[in-house]
């Protein structure tokens, strides 16, 4: 849907103040980004995990852990190790979920291990008469989710 249309002069409030409070949250990320560097270097001059420092009479927790990720240029890697290259890999879950309906079928032997129950299944198996729609009462809970996002689109240009 491409509705181009003024939207009613409640709605341009609407969009204003939501886009102020981007604008805010985004300043607030930067401020508390700034913040927790200066922290970052506290923990790592007292070269401590944990700190509990009082401030007002309030309590607070400070913890540090510090960790390093490796991202490896695979193709290059292919390349290099040829053959080899399948000896220094190991399960990736963000390529597991792109590749998903590829290995499916592989993964159907450990299922009980990796698995849960999907809507989708558990309603083919309902209707199947596999199952029951009793055998599932009081056995899940069932969540609303609401998804918006609000921006301002790249202008186009005037060619379109």
């Amino acid at each position: 849907m491409n509705d181009a249309a003024v939207p009613s002069p409640e709605m341009c409030e609407l969009l204003k103040a939501y886009e102020a409070i981007q604008q805010e949250e985004k300043a607030l990320h930067e401020r508390k980004s700034a913040l927790r560097e200066k922290l970052v270097e506290t923990m790592r001059e007292r070269n401590a995990a944990e700190w509990l420092p009082r401030v007002d009479g309030r309590l607070f927790k400070v913890r540090y852990r510090h960790a390093i990720t490796i991202d490896y240029d695979e193709d290059t890697l292919r390349h290099r190790l040829g053959d080899r290259y399948r000896q220094v890999l190991a399960p990736d879950p963000r390529k597991l979920r792109a590749h998903l309906a590829e290995v499916a079928p592989l993964l159907e032997p450990q299922l009980d291990v990796v698995g849960s129950p999907s809507p989708e299944k558990v309603k083919a198996a309902i209707d199947a008469g596999v199952v029951s729609a009793d055998e599932f009462k009081g056995a899940f809970e069932k969540t609303e989710k609401h998804y918006i996002t609000v921006s301002q689109p790249e202008p186009r240009p005037a060619s379109e």
